[in-house]
């Protein structure tokens, strides 16, 4: 019942993203459309004047003879003539800077519809990720699992302290090399990263484009480039490819376990523990309360000098489970599994 209740309001916050972006495509297309007819209009209507001036200066000089007035009549319209022409050229150079940036706005949604794309992908794609072996772990009790050794009376009832809370899975425990265990980003996290990373690159491509083409094929000097938009542009993709880096690649513990150095290494820590430092590994589940409450689970590694550490902890209350059983097996340590 619970996951059917989680289905419909994933659904319905997907239906009012979507429904929010195509709402904002209508208007913005609305609007270009508007801006370009009114840009025509202009441009039709100031050529229309400067060849009726033209027009006007062909006849009083066709005249055979010219009179004082005619002659200044003609010097006023060139003057007039002269003024028409840069706004003519203002207006069409002007209209290839609106062309740009509908053409960026519109490679921006599209990019953007691609992450959200990416996003939901990997944040409603069937099953959790989990192995063929995992499942096996899930549907039976942890004594019937080969090599495992289960030591209830080692329970430790302070949980060891994290670097945060998430209400998602955030990370696995994923075995990288047959002697190397490493804590990687979940798929959710990976959705999320390359969201950010894809969002803004449309509008910059479109940037890039123009560039190349007004220093090498227009040839423009690189001083009388205009760089406005190119730049909030590129501080909008610096941003929010920074922010995806840092999902990415900072937001797990990224802790590494090596069987041949018999080693375990907490980068988030700054500590490095051998594996007899090591008495077992306990299962955590801790309600976390803020804006929302959740239960956060967490592997705990309970060290033989009394201290504790937190190895890896989110929301994703099976995940962690068959993360801290693979974990307990390729130590060699009992698990602390407390009884539901």
């Amino acid at each position: 019942m619970l996951k059917w209740i989680y289905g419909v309001l994933i659904a319905a916050f997907v239906a009012i993203v979507v429904g929010g972006v195509v709402t904002k495509a209508k208007d913005s297309w609305q609007a270009h459309q508007n801006a370009i007819a009114s840009m025509q209009e202009s441009q039709i209507k100031h050529r229309q004047k400067r060849d009726e001036v033209r027009d006007r200066i062909a006849r009083t000089q066709a005249k055979p003879t010219l009179s004082d007035h005619d002659r200044w009549l003609i010097a006023h319209l060139g003057k007039a003539l002269d003024r028409l022409d840069k706004v003519v050229e203002g207006q069409k150079a002007n209209s290839g800077f609106v062309h740009r940036n509908i053409l960026r706005s519109w490679a921006g949604y599209g990019t953007l519809a691609l992450a959200m794309l990416v996003f939901a992908f990997c944040l409603l794609r069937p099953g959790k990720g989990l192995t063929r072996e995992e499942r096996q772990w899930l549907a039976g009790h942890p004594r019937d699992i080969p090599g495992l050794l289960l030591d209830p009376g080692a329970y430790r009832n302070t949980a060891a302290p994290t670097r945060g809370g998430s209400n998602f899975v955030t990370g696995r425990i994923r075995q990288v090399k047959p002697d190397v265990l490493r804590v990687t980003g979940s798929r959710a996290l990976k959705g999320m990263g390359l969201a950010f990373l894809i969002a803004p690159q449309g509008g910059l491509a479109v940037e890039l484009y123009y560039i190349v083409d007004a220093l090498f094929v227009v040839g423009i000097p690189f001083e009388q480039m205009k760089w406005g938009g190119t730049m909030q542009t590129l501080m909008l993709s610096i941003s929010f490819t920074l922010a995806g880096l840092f999902v990415l690649f900072s937001t797990t513990s990224n802790a590494r376990l090596d069987r041949r150095q018999q080693t375990i290494t907490l980068p988030g820590d700054n500590r490095t523990l051998a594996f007899n430092e090591v008495e077992s590994v306990q299962l955590n589940q801790v309600l976390t309360t803020g804006e929302r409450s959740f239960v956060n689970s967490q592997i705990q590694l309970n060290l033989r000098n009394g201290e504790s550490l937190s190895l890896l902890s989110h929301a994703g209350k099976e995940q962690i489970y068959v993360d801290l059983i693979r974990t307990a097996l390729f130590l060699d340590k009992p698990a602390v599994i407390p009884e539901a």
